[in-house]
């Protein structure tokens, strides 16, 4: 099938496109979450070659009511060719679950006869799976980014989702104020997006186990590196501890779940785990410090990327 079907007109800037599909795309670019998708374990997946779902501009021209009708438009287009993109990404990542949620990203390529094609790629999540090989009972993983079977979940950011989407907002919209010269963010837009990421991770892992209570054998605890001491609100914690990305307009590099994991908030949860829980197991991308809180425990196992502590 040709990249741009017969009786699409040719768009070559994102600009031609009229106001409420313009004004959507470059809006959800900027608030994918792809720091929340690390928290749940997931990640929007990188082509190596190309951009396997490609969406020419042509194909997101016409005549719409609402944003929400633009974004609708957005992923229809998505809908029709995705299972051929599925295919292509499994060759890169074949142990991928894909989810029905998008990162957006500009993109543009050639066709014979055709010259060059402007658009957008849209880059999948997906769950590749990052498990713990754990053979215990009665574990609670505070955290979403590791999978145990028959393990209990405790949620961390469940309740801060609100937050975390007026944080991006204010965010964003100070940085457009700033920097941009058409002021393109529409918060109604960035919120519906952010909204629906929830969803979608929501019903993916709605079969799993939650819990509210930080009670059990063994605690799991994911680990995420962040630079900031004290707790507090989201965008409190960025103009403290990141106030370098604000002076230099680097927004982008803002990330709510390294304001959520600052020190003070992760001792508060060891604090609490190391009173009901006879064993610890501490997780993350490399192999984790041990906090000082809990120096007095036994390390009985350590791997690449975990230590075990038991009283």
């Amino acid at each position: 099938m040709p990249i741009l079907r017969r009786g699409k007109e040719k768009i070559y800037h994102i600009d031609h496109l009229p106001e409420k599909m313009r004004v959507t795309l470059k809006t959800v670019m900027d608030v994918n979450l792809h720091d929340i998708a690390k928290y749940y374990g997931l990640k929007y997946l990188t082509p190596r070659v190309g951009e396997p779902i490609f969406i020419p501009y042509g194909e997101l021209n016409g005549k719409f009511n609402s944003y929400e009708d633009a974004f609708e438009k957005i992923y229809e287009a998505i809908e029709e060719i995705k299972e051929e993109g599925h295919e292509e990404y499994k060759q890169w990542y074949p142990n991928a679950v894909f989810l029905d949620h998008y990162r957006i990203v500009f993109y543009s390529t050639t066709e014979y006869g055709e010259g060059v094609i402007y658009g957008i790629g849209a880059e999948p999540l997906a769950d590749l799976k990052p498990s713990l090989d754990i053979s215990k009972d009665d574990i609670v993983v505070i955290g979403m980014s590791v999978r145990i079977p028959s393990a209990k979940y405790y949620d961390v950011i469940r309740n801060r989702r609100d937050e975390i989407i007026e944080a991006y907002n204010q965010i964003y919209s100070e940085f457009h104020a700033k920097y941009d010269k058409d002021k393109v963010y529409v918060i109604e837009v960035a919120t519906y997006y952010m909204k629906k990421f929830f969803d979608v991770v929501d019903n993916y892992f709605k079969t799993l186990n939650f819990t509210n209570n930080l009670k059990g054998k063994t605690a799991v605890i994911p680990l995420f590196s962040s630079p900031a001491k004290k707790d507090g609100k989201i965008i409190d914690i960025w103009r403290e501890y990141f106030k370098n990305y604000f002076e230099e307009g680097n927004y982008y590099k803002l990330e709510a779940l390294q304001a959520i994991y600052n020190e003070e908030f992760i001792n508060k949860i060891l604090s609490v785990v190391k009173d009901n829980f006879e064993e610890i197991i501490l997780v993350s991308e490399k192999k984790p410090r041990v906090p000082d809180l809990l120096k007095d425990l036994k390390i009985t196992k350590e791997g690449e990327n975990y230590v075990m502590l038991s009283r």
